[in-house]
């Protein structure tokens, strides 16, 4: 007897998250299959996925992470695939939503993105160009690749795009801790962009990165998108994103980016 084809699967790219990765697979028993791409993890995230019931592959802890994540999508067997963080959390409403769509076979789209609500410091930002942060994470298998875009991969699909309303929530840095871990992954992809990107250091560059563009970003997002009214939480999310590009431009300058 033919085994039946799964509807709905979940694709999972972690590295050493056996904390987040448990508390992420308690809220997607609503799919059909579960699919964790253990990058080479040198704690229990493995054996975390595999009590879940989650299928594991094991993959190199690759910087590209679109080529982890594409190993991911690629072990999954469902009709439609939705790719999730160990850091997100799926609530009922949203668990709803993405079987509904992909149970709809009169359906015009491809693929589905939702909001994300990202937890900076204890609180779920709703200003600072922090919201509605859609995600294009659903799509029926085969019309969707993830492509390379340094850490933030965004995927490329072949159809339409449909909108889901309920939220996806984001555990993004509930702490400082949590952002300072983060930081040199991020610095590094920011300084391997620029490299890849072709850009020059010199006086004109200096000048940009080390001050014009980290003024722009911080008041656009502080001030023009009303990050201010999202607290202290709203001002650190601002400041430490104008600050980590600082960061970034630095080690590109002084020749530390990752591809060199």
């Amino acid at each position: 007897m033919q085994e039946e084809m799964p509807r709905l699967s979940v694709a999972i790219l972690a590295h050493d998250e056996a904390r987040e990765l448990a508390a992420l697979l308690e809220g997607v028993t609503f799919a059909d299959e579960v699919v964790v791409a253990d990058a080479e993890s040198s704690d229990d995230t493995a054996e975390v996925a595999r009590r879940a019931g989650a299928k594991v592959v094991p993959v190199k802890n690759d910087f590209n992470l679109n080529v982890n994540k594409t190993a991911a999508t690629d072990a999954c067997r469902g009709e439609w695939i939705i790719f999730l963080d160990p850091d997100e959390r799926v609530t009922v409403e949203l668990a709803a939503a993405l079987q509904a769509a992909a149970a709809d076979d009169d359906a015009p789209y491809d693929a589905y993105e939702f909001p994300r609500l990202n937890n900076y410091f204890g609180r779920y930002l709703k200003h600072g160009g922090a919201y509605p942060d859609y995600q294009l994470r659903l799509f029926r298998r085969g019309r969707a690749r993830f492509r390379c875009l340094s850490v933030h991969e965004r995927l490329d699909v072949d159809g339409r795009v449909g909108r889901l309303g309920a939220p996806l929530y984001h555990e993004t840095y509930p702490a400082l801790a949590d952002y300072l871990r983060k930081l040199p992954l991020y610095v590094a992809a920011g300084a391997d962009y620029l490299e890849r990107r072709g850009r020059r250091p010199g006086f004109a560059a200096d000048v940009w990165f080390f001050l014009l563009r980290p003024a722009v970003r911080f008041w656009r997002r502080y001030l023009f998108k009303l990050g201010f009214l999202d607290g202290w939480p709203g001002f650190l999310a601002c400041f430490l994103d104008a600050a980590q590009g600082i960061l970034a431009y630095y080690q590109f300058r002084t020749g530390r980016g990752s591809s060199g």
